[in-house]
């Protein structure tokens, strides 16, 4: 993970240190709303894994290279996490997880920019994708069910950390690695200065400590989220 990081860091460099030979750069911010999930292995504790509302902001620059193309990065604040249910809520024990990370991601996209026409001034449409990392930075897990018919509630800091926990372990509810990467694919529309995005990442790691014990506890984050912006 550490050499995955290293690379897409100087990778990013390498696209600063060579802005002039881009056409045109420009900055962004944008702020969105989405949903997040773990992709999760059906094993014999976990009756339901469910999506979850969460948030992003984002900082970005893009290095245009021609009219039609152009390499985005940037750093971005964005939610991950899912609903797990564990048990039978109808039984006297159960319990019920929202895990919410936050990640600091850093995503290198490629993104084709196709005009629109002569009636809709400086008006384009982006498609384009490329790979991210991203490191834990915060978030919450909340917890409530029954044990034993008595009811139970409490919320705590997720925890991040690579150490394996033991194969079937519950405390993967509540830690999550420290890293992770993936794929991103986006779509969107620019006019002017304001920007439309609608991006979906595929987590490709098991964010899960103790995945590497047992195939059952693998765990990966999907995102789908919509963003609005502003360029300068």
């Amino acid at each position: 993970m550490k050499k995955i990081i290293t690379s897409a860091v100087v990778l990013a460099a390498m696209m600063f240190g060579n802005e002039s030979q881009a056409q045109e750069i420009t900055y962004g911010v944008k702020v969105g709303y989405g949903f997040a999930n773990l992709r999760t292995p059906k094993r014999a504790d976990v009756s339901s894994v469910s999506k979850i509302s969460t948030y992003h902001v984002a900082t970005y620059i893009d290095l245009a290279f021609t009219e039609g193309f152009s390499l985005q990065t940037g750093l971005s604040v964005i939610g991950k996490g899912a609903n797990i249910n564990v048990g039978d809520n109808t039984t006297g024990t159960y319990a019920e997880y929202k895990t919410n990370p936050y990640y600091l991601e850093l995503p290198v996209n490629a993104v084709a920019k196709i005009q629109v026409g002569d009636i809709f001034d400086k008006c384009n449409i982006i498609l384009g994708g490329g790979p991210y990392v991203a490191m834990g930075v915060g978030g919450k897990n909340k917890i409530s069910g029954k044990v034993l018919s008595k009811k139970f509630a409490t919320e705590d800091n997720i925890m991040f950390s690579n150490d394996d926990q033991p194969v079937n372990s519950t405390n993967y509810y509540g830690e999550i690695k420290n890293y992770d990467f993936g794929l991103n694919a986006l779509a969107g529309i620019e006019y002017h200065w304001a920007t439309f995005n609608i991006n979906y990442s595929y987590g490709m790691v098991n964010v899960n400590p103790g995945a590497n014990l047992s195939p059952t506890d693998r765990m990966k984050n999907r995102t789908l989220s919509a963003s609005i912006g502003v360029k300068f």
